[in-house]
């Protein structure tokens, strides 16, 4: 899968901040959320360019820190976790605003 993701970006409290466009490409429908982040993450680092940040912790849908703002909603509308998520919600070639 292809997706395009809009990411808002602001350096900190005081910066002026803007949503950002990223194509991540090689996405599995199988991949969670997060995990489809941390894809991103790799290739923005390969790039020496910032990652994006988002909290996790357990990764298994218990703790519920994942609570991502994907396309306005809370999770994305689901009703369960980022982390628990998968990719197949969403149609290849998609654009996610995050």
């Amino acid at each position: 899968m292809i997706i395009n993701l809009r990411v808002w970006r602001q350096a900190n409290a005081q910066s002026a901040g803007k949503m950002v466009s990223y194509r991540v490409e090689n996405v599995s429908e199988d991949m969670s959320f997060l995990e489809m982040l941390d894809l991103l993450n790799e290739n923005l680092t390969a790039q020496n360019q910032e990652p994006v940040a988002f909290d996790h912790d357990c990764r298994e849908g218990i703790c519920g820190m994942c609570g991502v703002v994907i396309n306005g909603v809370a999770h994305g509308g689901s009703a369960t976790t980022t982390c628990q998520l998968h990719m197949r919600s969403f149609a290849d070639g998609a654009t996610i605003d995050v």
